[in-house]
């Protein structure tokens, strides 16, 4: 199965796949570095013109980003025996670990999409990093199949999520990437307050100072529900105030450390803080 985007010329190889590189890699960085519409480690949707109601037709003409987009395919993923499900379950897990949203080729995208290694993550894989996460993700396809939609839908959010502009949906889409964690976990049923702290007390990971529970609640739990039950951010309507923990970062580094657990990944990078807003590597075990 061919995918993309990944700006990578290199092939790699683990002890039952291989990602190869397509034949036109080179034309294909090169059509990202010159003519894409591309900013801040991101691939933007091409501008169109904008349909205009009859009553505009005089009106002056405007240009927007298209509302779906492809980009080319870069690689080729190979493994027996072949399975289409497993295959876009490795090819999505494969980008959770680059950093970058990776998919099909001829998939929709509808916004814009991250190209830059650690976009997503602030984490990128180095020397054998990604070989040995394409054992670890085969391990838990081939393993856990009653787990395997949860952890796709879950590799899925918590990368397209971050494509949003708004904070609010960036945060409310790390939330229900924690909810799907909590459910893959296996932990009986607690309150939304409790269930950051179950989950770093069974994967032994740090738990960010916002999410620590007081009484059943933190500050995380009481942004969400504001959030999903009045349409409160940060103690004001929707786009009045923002927080000032950076969720962004922090959430986002949290969950990536669950996801990895769940996985069963071993790495140091998981004994690090959510919270300490520097760029890793993965140095897989």
């Amino acid at each position: 199965m061919e995918f993309g985007f990944l700006k990578s010329c290199n092939r790699y190889v683990s002890d039952s796949i291989e990602i190869r590189p397509l034949w036109d890699i080179e034309e294909s960085i090169y059509w990202l570095e010159t003519k894409a519409e591309i900013s801040d480690g991101w691939i933007y949707p091409p501008i169109v013109e904008a349909k205009k109601l009859p009553g505009e037709k005089h009106s002056k003409k405007l240009s927007l980003p298209s509302s779906y987009h492809l980009v080319p395919a870069t690689h080729s993923i190979i493994f027996r025996p072949y399975s289409e499900q497993k295959a876009r379950f490795l090819i999505l897990g494969i980008g959770f670990f680059f950093g970058v949203y990776l998919s099909p080729a001829e998939y929709y995208n509808i916004d814009r999409v991250a190209y830059k290694v650690g976009k997503l993550t602030g984490v990128s894989p180095r020397n054998g990093d990604i070989e040995l996460a394409l054992e670890y993700l085969s391990r838990f396809y081939d393993t856990n199949p009653k787990k395997r939609q949860g952890m796709f839908a879950v590799i899925h959010w918590f990368l397209l999520g971050q494509s949003y502009y708004h904070p609010w949906d960036r945060f409310e889409a790390q939330y229900k990437v924690l909810d799907g964690l909590f459910k893959l976990s296996g932990i009986s049923g607690c309150s939304h307050g409790l269930r950051p702290n179950k989950l770093a007390e069974k994967y032994n990971i740090q738990i960010p100072t916002w999410a620590e529970a007081i009484d059943g609640k933190s500050l995380l739990s009481r942004l969400r529900n504001d959030l999903a039950h009045e349409a409160i951010y940060a103690g004001e309507p929707i786009g009045y105030a923002h927080p000032k923990e950076n969720y962004d970062i922090d959430f986002s580094s949290f969950n990536v450390k669950l996801i990895a657990s769940t996985l069963g990944v071993k790495t140091n990078y998981l004994a690090t803080s959510s919270q300490d807003r520097q760029l890793h590597l993965w140095h897989i075990v």
